[in-house]
């Protein structure tokens, strides 16, 4: 078990050099276990093998460095079903050389790399030489709902040499260095930026969900906003809660219709008011008001909006419909 440093409250660490050489495998996989969740060391390491591990916790994120020499571990279906709750690992190799096996995948990385890797699959890992790298562990539900409803994800190595992967591997690099000196408002902070970081850049290695249940859910969300087409209020954010998706998902679903959320909305509740100013029944029914009726709170907005989609203003467009209707 790692035992609280005495100059911190929020840093354990941990390090085979008090430890009795035959009982050193054993403790190696406790503190595996301790930091990433249950592991099998299933090989003896080595009688010279040597490790240091430091950890630190934030708003339910871990923080572990760890500088071991070569071993090898692996997690089995029957671990992982002691696991709590799944979680998810973003890696960073800053010296040395690690070989995973994740599911039927194989991924060597070195110093460099990101990897990102979660709890529910099986893996093994075999560090190749001494090895020194930086994981964030936090729980897995905390990333999916940024992701793609329905996508799936598998781990993966991410560029870290370039674009969101180069920001993310500064940012654990640092997060590391920094932790100490982080006060708990800067910590709620830096979490918030660790799972936007994060989730943008799974965004991108996700697999979309199958498309007849991409066609699915977006129907779900279509025929909810024509449910609430007269509430004003009526948000993607909002969209997103009421279906228990995130608005990332929204978005991407309705960019399959080659229009954004709201514009899409816009579309809809003018084509209503175009129907109740065609219609008879709302002869009597003044512009304004029909337009307050289907969502529209400013009525020089409204008008503007509709001269786009009809090409006139709604007044025109009334007089045109009772004189098609005369003829």
């Amino acid at each position: 078990m790692i035992e609280p440093d005495a100059t911190s409250a929020a840093l354990s660490s941990w390090t085979t050099r008090d430890i009795h050489r035959t009982d050193v495998t054993d403790a190696w996989q406790a503190v595996l276990t301790d930091n990433y969740g249950p592991w099998q060391v299933h090989r003896t390491v080595a009688p010279q093998f040597t490790a240091n591990v430091k950890n630190r916790n934030f708003c339910g994120v871990r923080v572990v460095e760890c500088v071991c020499d070569p071993c090898t571990g692996r997690r089995l279906p029957q671990l992982i079903a002691k696991d709590d709750q799944a979680y998810i690992g973003v890696q960073i190799t800053k010296a040395g050389s690690e070989k995973f096996q994740i599911g039927s995948d194989v991924v060597e990385v070195g110093p460099g790399d990101l990897l990102i890797w979660t709890s529910d699959q099986p893996m093994e890992f075999t560090v190749i030489e001494k090895l020194h790298k930086v994981s964030l562990v936090l729980p897995w539900n905390a990333v999916q709902d940024r992701l793609p409803r329905g996508a799936r994800f598998n781990g993966t190595m991410i560029d870290s040499r370039r674009g969101i992967g180069a920001v993310l591997f500064g940012h654990v690099a640092t997060l590391a260095e920094q932790m100490d000196v982080l006060g708990d408002t800067d910590q709620a902070a830096v979490r918030r930026a660790t799972l936007e970081l994060l989730s943008a850049a799974m965004n991108h290695r996700v697999d979309a969900p199958p498309q007849g249940l991409a066609k699915r859910y977006l129907k779900q969300l279509q025929d909810y906003v024509l449910l609430n087409l007269q509430d004003e209020k009526m948000t993607p954010t909002s969209i997103a809660a009421a279906n228990r998706m995130s608005p990332r998902y929204v978005h991407m679903l309705f960019a399959q219709t080659g229009a954004s959320v709201s514009s899409w909305i816009k579309a809809q509740r003018l084509a209503r008011c175009g129907e109740d100013l065609r219609s008879r029944a709302y002869r009597d029914t003044g512009v304004a008001e029909i337009a307050y009726a289907w969502g529209f709170s400013d009525p020089t907005h409204f008008s503007r909006a509709f001269k786009q989609q009809f090409g006139m203003n709604p007044r025109e467009y009334r007089e045109r419909a009772r004189s098609d209707t005369m003829k």
